[in-house]
């Protein structure tokens, strides 16, 4: 199950919930003030680890081609 970001139109503060695709609109309410008034944000995510195809501290010279 995804991480979903909300935020309360009430007391403004954000929060997240690990929910269902299928919930990630249906109405939840704010841990903090227990409003019914939220909306779901735009999430960020990082992705770490390894560029693709390119080995971790492999040797970038031109000349390992030739």
């Amino acid at each position: 199950m995804p991480l979903y970001e909300y935020q309360c139109l009430q007391c403004t503060s954000g929060f997240t919930e690990l929910r269902r695709c299928a919930e990630m609109d249906s109405q939840i309410d704010c841990p903090e003030c227990g409003s019914l008034e939220t909306n779901r944000t735009i999430s960020s995510f990082a992705v770490g680890g390894a560029s693709a195809g390119v080995a971790s501290g492999s040797a970038s010279s031109s000349s390992q081609f030739k």
